[in-house]
Order: structure tokens, then sequence, then C-alpha cells
């Protein structure tokens, strides 16, 4: 079992230190935030083989100054490789807590750790080492292959074959049972096509030979077609066939799943196993019953999976303490954080809102109205940054999550606020019970906004848009509720007064009431009538906030709406590791 990662100068990664205390491990965060990287250096660290490819690519920044150390802490070893003839004098010892001493006492752990350094002249070196030791002994890829590591999914059509190297001839009985198969089935084939009858291939073999006479080439007996024996020496063209259809014409959700079974047979027990992006090529289904596959290998005990996914359903599928989340900053640091088993309702936070883990940024909008409103202003600043060449709210990796109200709303926004992520939550100001849980949130981190005091959403527009946009919303609420429905309860509002059409200057003279009685009782009733309860109504009410916000700019509701903005689209943006992306296929 894989304990503990240290890398140094590894691609996009300066520093990386990483304790793992879960046979199951579901790596998330955005793009370009180091994931596969983490999940290349176990493979090298862990590689059996000996002369694995680096490249100048491997170096941070392409820093040739400093050598690649990657370094895996690995426990549940094998009895065999800690026999005294083998590594058994060079086992260090890990506590509960993750933190390495010299030796295996006490409560101690027995393990490994093993050093890969890799000089700027590509040699690779790999070592056992100990804490507070500069002895270490070399191991080799024997020796690491004891360590079981396998990284699933590669390949997938390889082990649809009976090739060199395949899980599929790994479960094969006898070392030579493909290759006598082939053999004989090719001896069968090439009688076939000399035994065939004369047809337009002799016909240009005899031609052939007869030019070749021409040229003085040799003088062949009989040239004929058949079939060349080297083929033979190969099992390559061996593999599964559904009835009479090979499994490479299946589609490669099929063909990946079916590999996948086909190396999870193939798996000794007390493998340590990497998978890349789980999801790739799988429907929500059947990606929720790979998992559903693997978590139960893992609660055995005998397996470790560590994986990344880029997917909701990965999220929403498996347990949050299976979660890690990668982050990594400007300075090439990359962290590893997982998911403590005491936050609180951090399992219903990432089933309501799974992509937030795949994003940098977390904007709570602390219900549909809020979601929807601070949608539509993210489209118009889009629109607006697209025109001037700037990054979009989607590139800077800025997602939007539904607080669902409430103080649900504030734990959801301290859940991903304490995971990393920079977390601004949008919450009304007109429930007081929901106060000491705002407080809460902004004591973590959490960057609250509020409209004035005693106003939700609704009544700040209202109250602060000019009278050609108070109309405009009353006419919105016209379009989603109907013109007797908006009269009848604005009417209501007013003492039962009864209004006739939609016009709100109209409406004054029918109440004989001023502009500001108005707006209170259209506020009031558009709020308590749940108007705009809906993330497509938000988004309209934004845009005639958007169409009317002229001269408002020192209002408070354009001051919210400045400091939404500041957050979606920080100045300095989140970092990423673009050349480790260019250079490695990162995702």
């Amino acid at each position: 079992m894989l304990r503990r990662l240290r890398i140094e100068h590894f691609r996009g990664i300066e520093s990386a230190e990483w304790s793992i205390n879960r046979r199951l491990v579901a790596l998330v965060g955005a793009g370009d935030s180091t994931k596969t990287t983490l999940l290349d250096a176990i493979g090298l660290v862990l590689n059996p083989n000996y002369n694995p490819q680096f490249t100048d690519a491997d170096f941070y920044g392409l820093d040739l100054t400093r050598n690649v150390v990657i370094e895996a802490t690995v426990a549940d070893l094998p009895d065999n490789l800690v026999k005294e003839s083998q590594l058994g004098k060079d086992r260090s010892g890990i506590m509960p807590d993750g933190t390495l001493v010299h030796d295996p006492i006490d409560e101690a752990e027995e393990c490994l750790v093993i050093r890969l350094t890799v000089t700027p002249e590509l040699d690779p070196t790999w070592e056992v080492v100990r804490p507070d030791s500069d002895d270490a002994r070399p191991i080799t890829g024997t020796q690491r292959r004891q360590l079981g590591y396998f990284r699933l999914g590669e390949r997938p059509d390889l082990h649809l074959r009976w090739a060199r190297g395949s899980a599929l001839s790994g479960l094969t009985d006898g070392s030579d049972g493909a290759s006598s198969v082939i053999l004989g089935a090719h001896r069968e084939a090439r009688s076939a096509v000399f035994d065939a009858d004369t047809n337009p291939l002799h016909a240009a073999a005899a031609a052939a030979q007869k030019s070749a006479g021409y040229f003085g080439a040799a003088a062949f007996v009989e040239l004929r077609p058949g079939l060349e024996p080297g083929s033979a020496t190969s099992s390559h063209a061996l593999m599964l066939h559904d009835g009479l259809v090979p499994l490479s014409s299946f589609g490669l959700g099929t063909r990946r799943l079916t590999s996948l079974s086909i190396q999870d047979l193939a798996m000794d027990g007390g493998s340590i196993i990497a998978m890349d992006e789980v999801e790739h090529g799988l429907e929500p289904h059947r990606l929720a019953q790979t998992l559903r596959r693997l978590k139960k290998r893992t609660d055995a005990g005998e397996l470790q999976i560590v994986m990344t996914t880029h997917s909701p359903i990965t999220v929403e599928t498996l347990s949050a303490v299976d979660l890690v989340v990668v982050h990594t900053n400007g300075a090439g640091t990359t962290t590893c954080q997982a998911v403590p088993e005491d936050l609180d309702n951090v399992q219903g936070t990432f089933r309501s809102a799974p992509n937030a883990l795949l994003g940098r940024r977390v904007l709570v909008g602390e219900g549909a109205t809020e979601v929807g409103f601070l949608r539509g202003l993210l489209r118009h600043w889009d629109t607006e940054r697209l025109a001037a060449d700037e990054t979009l709210a989607a590139a800077i990796g800025t997602v939007l999550v539904n607080g669902r109200g409430g103080t649900q709303s504030t734990q959801r926004a301290k859940n991903f606020q304490q995971l990393g992520y920079p977390t601004c939550l949008l919450v009304d100001n007109d429930d007081r019970a929901i106060d000491q849980s705002v407080a809460e949130s902004e004591a973590v981190g959490v960057a609250v906004h509020r409209w004035t005091l005693g106003n939700a959403l609704e009544d700040e527009v209202i109250h602060t848009l000019s009278a050609q946009g108070l109309q405009a919303v009353v006419t919105l609420a016209v379009d989603i509720r109907g013109e007797q429905s908006i009269q009848a309860t604005v009417g209501a509002t007013l003492g039962g007064k009864a209004l006739i059409g939609a016009d709100v200057a109209a409406w004054q003279t029918q109440a004989d009431v001023d502009l500001a009685t108005m707006r209170t009782a259209i506020a009031a009733t558009a709020t308590k009538k749940e108007w705009f309860k809906r993330e497509d109504h938000g988004e309209e009410l934004a845009e005639v906030v958007i169409a009317h916000w002229g001269g408002l700019e020192n209002t408070p509701l354009l001051k919210v709406i400045g400091e939404l903005r500041a957050f979606a689209y920080p100045a300095t943006p989140e970092p990423s590791t673009h050349l480790d992306a260019e250079l490695k296929g990162e995702q």
C-alpha cells in the first residue's frame, strides 16, 4: 500500500508532499492541477522496468541544473521482499499520522522508502533510503516488481489480444499456448492457399516468374501465392471475438471495460493500481458500475487503487472520503488534501455540486434566483471579455453552485473553502436566522456578499433601478406570471387596491401612492410570491439589471455586482501548469 509520495522538480511539480491512508483514492481538481503528473510519478518510482525513457521535459521548467527526485513509501510489504537476504535490513517505520521514522518499532508500521533520482544526464537510479540516514541501497527492477504496481486501462486493445505483455496472455495456461494455436492455424491456412484452384493470383505469379527470367533473377520452379511463414511467429493476430466479430470492432467503452476486466483478473493480490481518467469512453451507468466494482475490490484490503477523474459521476458515486483534492500554485507547489471525515455534510455538498470540485473558484448563490442572476452576469461579462480577447470564466475555472437556501448555502461555501477552493457566497440580507452561519463562513475565509440590510435580491433590484428599470422588472414578471396575477398580488399588498394594466406609473395613479411606496409594494410582492424563484428567471432578471444599470455605479447593488465580478475574474488568474500540460498532455 502506497502511504506517502514526495516529489521534487518533476514536470509541473516543483515540490509535493502527499500522505495517503486509504486504499481507494480519486484525485480531483481543476485541469492542469498535476493530477496525471502525480500518477505518472508513482508509476516511475515503482516501475519494474530498467529503462523507462526520460527527457528534458521531465524536469520542472526544463531546468537541468537539479535532479528529479520521486520518493514513494510503501507499507504492507510482500514477505519475500523483506527477508534479510532481500531488503529486510532496509525497512523504515511509518507512524499513524504518516511521519517516517528510522525503524519499524512500537506503533510504527514497517515500510520501504523507495527513491528514484534522475540526473540531468537522464540517468535514473532507484534506491531504498531511510529517514535520518545517508545510507542508500539499490533496489532492482525484479524487487520493484514484487510491489505489484500496475497501470490499469493503459493500451486497452493490447489486452484484448494474446500478445507479448498482455494480461490475456498471462491468463493462458502454458507459455506457448497462444503461439501453438497460431502456428497450427497458420499452417492450415498456408495449405489452403497452396491448394486453392487456379485464380488471378496464380496468373500474376506466373507473369512475375516469366519477367524475372528476362532479368536473370533466378531459375524459379514455380512462383505461386502463399502465406509468409514468418507471420506465424507472433500471436499478436490472435484476439478475442464475440462469435465471429472481433472485439476491435466494438466501441471504446466496451473495449476499455473488457480490457479492464481482463487486467483485473490477471492481477495478483497486493497490487498498487493506477488509473488515469477512469471515466474515459464510459457512459454514466457503466462508469458507476465500474466504480462500485473497484470499490468492492479495495474494500477487501488486498488492492490499492489511485485514480484521476474529471467526471461528476465519479464524485457522486464514491464516498467523499475517497476523494483527494489536488491544487497547484504558481511556484510549482502541489498539495493533495484528503477530504476530512468530520467535515459537516460534505457528502451532500459534493453530490449536489460535483462540478465544483473540478473547477478552481467556487461562486455559491444562496438559491435558484441568485444562481440564475449570477449566470446572467457571467454570460454578459464573458461576452465583453471575449470581445477584448480576455480569459473567460470557464477557462479561469469559476464554477457556480446552488446553495439551496438558508444555512445550506453557508455550509456548502465553508466546505469548498476548507478544501482549498477560493469561495464566494452571494446571500440575501433579509433573514437574521442565518447571520451566525454567515459569520462562521467568513471566519474560514469565504468572501460573503450581501445586499442592503433587510433586502433580498429582488428588493435590492427593485429599490435601486430607475423608473424605466422598475417597469422592465414588472413587464418581466407579467411575462412569467401573467398580467392578472401580478395586478392582483401587487394590489393586495397595497391594501386591496384594484390595478389595471401593467404600467407602473398608471398603478401609482390608480392606487394614489408615490413611487417609493409603489417600489416597496412591488418588492414585497416579488419576494413573497417568488416571481423569479427559478434559475432561468434569475437569468432574465440579470438581463434587466444589465440593460438599466447605467448611472447606478455608486449604489450598493452595483458595488456588490462589482465585487462578484472581481472574484469571478481575478486580476491574477489561478496558476496552472501550462508547460506541463503542453509537453505531457496533462489533464
